[in-house]
């Protein structure tokens, strides 16, 4: 079957670009929407991820398949996913990347014609949007400004006096600039944000002007070569404090895809394991609760509306029922605002609902949550089916030992019942030939015989 890639983004054009991927994957093609999860997406503003949270949505909706690949690089991981997984035809936006002082200038589509020669890049327009930057959210916690900012003074100090140190040692003074460099790097490796690295290597270059540069204990350089030094150690210092952010990012981004994989298959061995209903159902909440590190409630549909099956904490406090939510994903079978079908097709068996925080989880997260609540509703099938089959086992027995007990029970009483009938028949018809006497030491006499027959 012919695929179609869409690229999902918190672009307000994008439910445009996923309707024309639907449109032509028409009902002949798979239509796959691509998520490319940047270290920089857990810096977007609240609403630009619940921008993209809609954009799902409306991707599901459509019928795509949401698939989510991590990454700095936009197009080689679209290229790469495109590549890997047979795709020959992409749909994307005119403006979906955002050029930066350290990526490349050309564009989303031109960059991916190098990588894709073969494929059918089809170029969506949005002439009545503005070209769209995502917004970054500056909520960052006061304690971590202040921990960024004295670990940024402590190493610039540090520097410094490893500097003093080697200068009178009479090292030169390009030793000392190593030694600035070591430090931001480590600020760039232990701070939050490229803005510390940025900023401390502007004040390594001012402080080792002031303290190695003859004259020294001022900012003036009487050598002409030093202007172009402390040129060359910016830009160093820049370059390798971003490099170690991204390095950093990256690690994370690892970390977290490892602790999602690692939820995967844990899940998979508990069900494994489980042996009942309620073990299945607890098993979906815990691993969902760990997954998004978040409260979680468990609830199960009934003739009367839907019942608390379980929940993590167990002592949490559930708060007010949203009995209209749930009704609403119980009928739709689509997630809306944190609540969570657990179904397989049209078979909805739970409902988790996740408690609402800040910051919210990462799209892979919840892809991976997707993962989860499939495998355990799987699980409940299969459940749920061994279950009827056993059930259906019962009653068949049943039905053979009832058949079994009839047989038995009339071919024990047919031969004396015929036996009766037959002296009962002889009796009529031939009883006024008998005397008295005979008839009733006869019947008499058989009813016996045939009560001895009968164990009686």
């Amino acid at each position: 079957m012919q695929k179609i890639l869409a690229c999902l983004s918190p672009s307000p054009s994008n439910p445009k670009i996923l309707s024309a991927a639907a449109d032509m994957a028409g009902k002949d093609a798979e239509l796959i929407a691509l998520f490319v999860e940047t270290p920089d997406f857990s810096r977007l503003a609240k609403s630009e991820q619940q921008r993209l949270e809609e954009n799902i949505l409306v991707a599901k909706q459509l019928g795509a398949a949401i698939h989510t690949v991590s990454g700095d690089d936009i197009a080689f991981q679209i290229a790469e996913y495109a590549r890997l997984s047979g795709i020959q035809k992409i749909v994307l936006g005119q403006s979906e990347m955002r050029p930066s002082l350290f990526t490349s200038q050309t564009s989303l589509p031109d960059t991916l014609v190098k990588y894709l020669p073969d494929a059918e890049i089809h170029i969506i327009p949005d002439c009545r949007r503005p070209i769209y930057f995502p917004r970054q959210h500056a909520s960052v916690s006061t304690g971590r400004i202040g921990r960024d900012i004295l670990v940024t003074s402590v190493m610039l100090m540090a520097a410094t006096c490893m500097g003093m140190l080697l200068y009178g040692a009479k090292f030169s003074n390009s030793s000392i600039m190593m030694v600035y460099l070591l430090g931001v790097l480590l600020i760039a490796v232990i701070t939050s944000q490229r803005m510390y690295s940025i900023v401390a290597s502007v004040a390594a270059l001012f402080i080792f002007n002031f303290f190695f540069v003859q004259p020294r204990y001022s900012l003036k350089a009487y050598e002409s070569g030093y202007p172009v030094s402390f040129l060359v150690m910016f830009l160093t210092a820049v370059i390798a404090g971003t490099l170690a952010n991204q390095l950093k990012q990256n690690a994370h981004q690892s970390a977290w895809a490892a602790f999602r994989t690692k939820i995967i298959s844990d899940t998979d061995q508990l069900l494994a394991k489980a042996k009942s209903r309620e073990e299945i159902l607890q098993i979906c909440v815990r691993q969902s609760a760990i997954l998004l590190k978040r409260e979680a409630v468990l609830y199960e549909p009934n003739e009367n509306g839907f019942i608390v099956r379980c929940t993590v904490p167990a002592d949490m406090d559930r708060g007010v029922n949203p009995d209209h939510l749930l009704q609403e994903v119980y009928r739709t079978g689509q997630a809306r605002n944190w609540c969570y079908p657990v179904h397989v097709q049209e078979n909805t068996y739970a409902l988790l609902y996740i408690a609402e925080q800040d910051p919210p989880p990462e799209l892979a997260s919840l892809s991976t949550l997707t993962s989860v609540l499939g495998e355990c509703a799987l699980a409940l099938e299969n459940e749920k089916n061994a279950r009827e089959k056993k059930e259906a086992a019962v009653l068949a027995e049943n039905e053979r030992v009832r058949a079994n007990l009839l047989r038995s029970i009339s071919h024990d009483l047919r031969t004396p019942l015929m036996s009766i009938s037959g002296n009962a028949g002889a009796l009529l018809n031939n009883g006024e030939r008998c005397s008295e006497r005979t008839r009733h030491e006869k019947s008499e006499a058989e009813i016996l015989k045939e009560m001895e027959k009968l164990g009686m």
